[in-house]
């Protein structure tokens, strides 16, 4: 499974895309549904989930398909809303328009029709304790609960694992910044610098790549513009020929005529000689 295009600070995730390899299968409830193609729209406590978020996801899904290499068909892609609350009035508007909305399992509701990408709404509020770490994106979050967190990261041998982790805790953390036990433990100050020398590295893997991909579009455009001189200098050159291709034909034109004209002449002065 790979996770293109996306870096793992989720202040910068607007939309997240999990592309799933051909033999992975998520056994979980919350992978179910799961595609090759897999959107996810986070909405946190405050904001709304509503037809606008709807018709905007559909078409991030539409213009993921026309833009991704090997993508053809929207029976490839799922879409998956998280928000910590039920979205009354969309699932209602949903049922209206004749989707089925069936509860895989507690807090996990699958939405389809024929002819429609499969979705799903997952309400945090519902789930179960299997999914302690998605539970925890709200408002509500106390010290122990981060603490018990923080614990378990360290314990995680993965380094993609751990950062993933610190991840969803500075999403917790901005949740619930203005929280007074918040704003009196060290304890978060303390896991970032313990993991500060990573993510410098990765930051610097990341600029590095940037640099680099950068480097070859310029370099890309410079090929580009060359092939562009070149095509430019084809054709003129092929006008060229064009033009001296006439040019022969119209002297092979005014040889044909002199030659005709010089066996008239000669005709004639045949004649005048029998005289």
């Amino acid at each position: 499974m790979t996770v293109p295009n996306l870096n793992s600070k989720p202040n910068t995730i607007d939309l997240l895309v999990v592309k799933m390899e051909e033999q992975t299968r998520i056994q979980s409830g919350l992978g179910a549904i799961f595609r090759k193609y897999n959107l996810f729209e986070y909405k946190s406590p405050q904001d709304a989930l509503n037809r606008k978020i709807y018709y905007r996801t559909i078409g991030y899904a539409n213009l993921y398909i026309a833009y991704e290499s090997g993508a053809y068909s929207m029976d490839e892609v799922s879409i998956s809303f998280v928000r910590d609350g039920m979205p009354q009035k969309l699932m209602e508007q949903f049922r209206e328009e004749d989707f089925t909305i069936r509860e895989y399992e507690p807090g996990i509701y699958h939405v389809t029709k024929t002819g429609h990408v499969d979705m799903q709404i997952i309400v945090l509020r519902q789930l179960g304790a299997e999914y302690k770490w998605i539970t925890k994106l709200n408002d509500r979050v106390e010290r122990e609960d981060m603490q018990s967190l923080m614990n378990e990261i360290q314990y995680l041998e993965d380094m993609e694992d751990r950062l993933n982790a610190e991840s969803v805790l500075d999403v917790i953390t901005r949740l619930n910044q203005n929280k007074e036990w918040m704003k009196e433990d060290s304890g978060m100050g303390e896991f970032r610098e313990l993991f500060r020398e990573e993510f410098e590295n990765r930051d610097h893997k990341i600029a590095d790549l940037s640099e680099q991909v950068l480097t070859q579009s310029e370099q890309l455009q410079n090929q580009s513009e060359q092939l562009q001189n070149q095509s430019t200098q084809l054709q003129n050159q092929s006008e060229q020929l064009q033009n001296t291709e006439k040019q022969l034909r119209t002297k092979d034109e005014e040889n044909s005529r002199l030659k005709e004209e010089i066996a008239e002449l000669k005709k004639q002065l045949n004649r005048i000689a029998m005289l």
